[in-house]
């Protein structure tokens, strides 16, 4: 504390100092202390700020990672948070735009699938725009019975419809695999007229090798590893025979409609006609992994798309069809918001038609 020096009571100056002098060297003090105060108060702090941020960020890290290892707050509002998926989900390969509110039921349910303990793979694509969400496209899973439906039709069109294979033989072989998912059925065709055919329908196709090193090696077993990415090449590709009326396209497209399992068609109800072929397995047994797969076509109310989903999960026809019709709400928006920032599509045509007829 500062003693200011006044005169005594006989007026003379304390320390012989000239009178006025210390005032004037006690005001320069207070200026200079309430400058050096100031400079505390608000350029010092300025300085330190970004190892406090730091800090305080550091704090906020630590206490989201032990509410939730999996949850990471969003730019969207403030106390929501965006579930923290193993994989990357994208729009049109763009993993940006799968952060909008439009995406956020599909981000859910494959938070919800993967805190099961299960890995999925998903690929669906809106067939008049050429918009497509994929999570984990390029993942391979064993196919199980998803395969039968794309080889069938590859029989159809390659064998029966040339005239090489009679259609009253092949429906004999092709009712049972695609209605009852028959084994039996499907490794006897198959044997009986090799793989010949599937491998030249998904080159027609432009069917992708995915783990395998060629399209052949992908079609020579019964049951191959698949993509979430080659299967919907493969049903885009199905798409263009099945609505074409030509040959006998409408006998398949009646088989299909009417398969036994499927968790698409369980999820998507009355609402949509959908054509797809689902496979499953409950055990881990040499090549023949757990899963539950389904793959096909959907004909909503917006277009027709087709949506592959492969999983790990073990023969659990309720997570897959969560899936579906998260998968369902998004593509629709998905297209939407494409449609207001365009980007380069995939092929794909506006005059697709959008109707099909199960009837023979």
């Amino acid at each position: 504390m500062i003693k200011r020096q006044v005169p005594d009571a006989g007026g003379r100056r304390r320390h012989g100092l000239p009178y006025g002098f210390a005032e004037v060297a006690v005001a320069s003090l207070l200026v200079a202390t309430a400058y050096c105060g100031a400079w505390t108060c608000s350029i010092e702090p300025a300085l330190h700020a970004p190892a406090a941020q730091d800090a305080t960020q550091a704090a906020a890290h630590d206490a989201r990672g032990s509410a939730s290892a999996r949850q990471a707050e969003t730019p969207q509002g403030q106390g929501q948070v965006t579930p923290a998926l193993r994989g990357e989900l994208a729009v049109d390969g763009d993993a940006s735009l799968s952060a909008a509110p439009s995406m956020a039921s599909l981000r859910q349910a494959i938070f919800d699938f993967e805190a099961r303990g299960y890995v999925v793979g998903i690929c669906a694509r809106d067939l008049r725009t050429g918009v497509t969400i994929t999570y984990d496209a390029d993942a391979d899973f064993y196919t199980a019975s998803a395969i039968k439906g794309p080889y069938v039709i590859s029989v159809y069109q390659e064998l029966v419809d040339a005239g090489s294979l009679d259609a009253a033989d092949a429906y004999h072989y092709a009712q049972p695999i695609i209605l009852n998912s028959d084994n039996d059925a499907y490794v006897a065709l198959s044997d009986r007229l090799g793989r010949s055919c599937f491998a030249a329908w998904l080159r027609q196709g432009h069917v992708e090798a995915g783990a395998y090193p060629s399209v052949d090696a992908y079609a020579a077993p019964h049951y191959p590893h698949s993509t979430a990415r080659q299967l919907a090449q493969e049903w885009a590709h199905a798409y263009d025979y099945l609505a074409s009326g030509r040959g006998h396209s409408a006998t398949l497209l009646a088989l299909l409609a009417n398969r036994a399992v499927s968790p698409i068609r369980d999820a998507l109800g009355e609402k949509c006609q959908t054509l797809s072929k689902a496979g499953w397995y409950p055990v881990d047994e040499g090549i023949a992994n757990p899963v539950t797969n389904d793959a096909g076509i959907v004909m909503g109310p917006r277009g027709p798309y087709v949506v592959a989903i492969l999983s790990n999960a073990p023969e659990d026809f309720d997570a897959v069809e969560g899936i579906a019709a998260a998968v369902d709400q998004a593509l629709p928006r998905a297209v939407d918001a494409a449609a207001c920032y365009p980007r380069k599509r995939t092929s794909g045509s506006s005059r697709t038609p959008n109707c099909l007829s199960t009837s023979s």
